[in-house]
């Protein structure tokens, strides 16, 4: 691939809010995984849909269920735009105002899912679960990647996606409307086995730079002979290296920075007793928020502020794959985090006001399918004027939380009696460090 297929993604790019898949983001979704406060184990494994632990809201950090769940919500908000159609009526500078806002999901979706490999599954391999971890790891993959089936599903019965089309899809040789990043999630768990068997070995700094070592292999990228677009294969091929360049939106090759980055970011949250742990957990934020400032400095000076900003904004960024939608996202994604974890204390616990608010975050896997499920199936001529289009696209996510907590009371126990405030867990407790 040459200069001529990047200009040609990024034109492409630049006239849709999403592009064809918009994990703006995910992944979102996210993997729905529980962020215990004292690191144990077998609650944090719980998964969805053998339901939760009774009690298991107070072993959660409401801060970074906040921070899912609005990625979750910025998803939902943009992809409705789109379907609604409201977005292709935008001028120039109120996409780009959108996009500025709504463009830290899929960061933060994936910043999340490296926290999550840190803090839930590595803490059960130091705990001496390797199997247990790793059939969790896979039972996880498999949900993700029936969700994404889900959305390949309504994507074909909604017309939106043609019945041979999601044949393919369902292979991962091919690409469902606004699902593409539960793929993502899918083959970055099976990837997390041998990543974080290499973290218990080597430990967090090694694994960070193996994390980072793949940037230096893009240069050569263009250079190796990929599928060429019209292949069901390039589906495949860019969703794992980024090339052809415009068949996927994310890959694993260039996210990887973005996983160990969360890994690291975990780490900071489950550090030494919980005093230092926040401030581990502000001091590790801040670097990487001048880290990431200084590479998209850097990209500024190369390329000029405006061409930035644009290429960021327009999406050509993140066609090409290009290392400042990373430098962009990566700053969107630490500011969500560090402005949330100030608004919402980390000592903050849940509580019965609170806990109806996280649900897009608590289950944030099956609210992200859920949500675009249904917009595939609105139908395509039912185009809204920008203001109703608005205005409809901003109820999509309160919708989706009113039926997420509707499942929730089927399947636990009533949000009050669940959520009240809990006494600091004893693994916490600053004597015991």
């Amino acid at each position: 691939m040459g200069r001529r297929s990047h200009q040609k993604a990024a034109r492409s790019a630049s006239r849709s809010p999403i592009g064809t898949e918009s994990s703006r983001p995910g992944p979102a979704p996210s993997t729905d995984g529980h962020f215990s406060l004292d690191g144990g184990f077998a609650p944090a494994l719980e998964t969805a849909g053998r339901g939760r632990k009774r009690g298991m809201p107070e072993r959660r950090i409401v801060f970074v269920d906040a921070a899912r769940g609005l990625a979750v919500a910025l998803a939902l908000y943009i992809h409705s735009l789109a379907t609604f159609g409201s977005w292709y009526r935008l001028p120039l500078l109120g996409q780009g105002l959108v996009r500025l806002i709504t463009s830290a999901a899929t960061p933060t979706f994936v910043v999340l899912f490296g926290a999550m490999l840190e803090m839930v599954y590595y803490r059960g391999l130091v705990q001496g679960g390797t199997a247990r971890v790793r059939s969790r790891l896979l039972h996880r993959s498999w949900s993700c990647y029936v969700a994404y089936l889900a959305t390949v599903a309504a994507s074909v019965l909604g017309g939106r996606r043609g019945v041979l089309h999601g044949v393919a899809a369902a292979l991962s040789l091919g690409d469902s409307q606004y699902g593409n990043i539960l793929k993502f999630y899918a083959f970055a768990l099976l990837l997390a086995i041998p990543l974080l068997d290499f973290r218990r070995r080597r430990g967090l700094v090694p694994t960070v730079v193996v994390g980072l070592v793949p940037w230096a292999a893009v240069f050569w990228l263009d250079r190796v002979a990929w599928p060429p677009p019209s292949s069901h294969l390039s589906y495949l091929t860019a969703m794992l290296v980024g090339r052809p360049v415009g068949r996927a939106w994310i890959s694993l090759l260039h996210s990887q920075a973005l996983i160990v980055v969360g890994m690291t970011i975990g780490w900071s949250l489950s550090a030494g007793s919980e005093t230092r742990r926040w401030t581990v957990f502000y001091r590790t934020a801040t670097i990487v928020f001048l880290a990431a400032l200084a590479v998209a400095c850097a990209v500024m000076v190369g390329l000029g502020p405006r061409q930035a900003l644009a290429g960021y904004l327009t999406l050509r960024f993140r066609a090409s794959h290009h290392v400042g939608y990373y430098a962009f996202g990566l700053l969107e994604a630490t500011t969500l985090l560090i402005g949330l974890s100030l608004l919402l204390p980390p000592r903050l616990p849940y509580s019965a006001r609170l806990a109806p608010f996280l649900c897009l975050g608590r289950s944030s896997l099956f609210a992200f399918t859920l949500g675009n499920c249904l917009l595939d199936f609105w139908p395509r001529s039912w185009q809204l004027p920008v203001a109703t289009g608005f205005l409809a696209g901003a109820l999509v996510p309160p919708l989706v939380m009113c039926v997420v907590l509707l499942v929730d009371a089927q399947l636990l126990d009533p949000i009050p009696a669940r959520a009240t405030p809990a006494a600091v867990p004893p693994a916490l407790r600053p004597h015991e460090h």
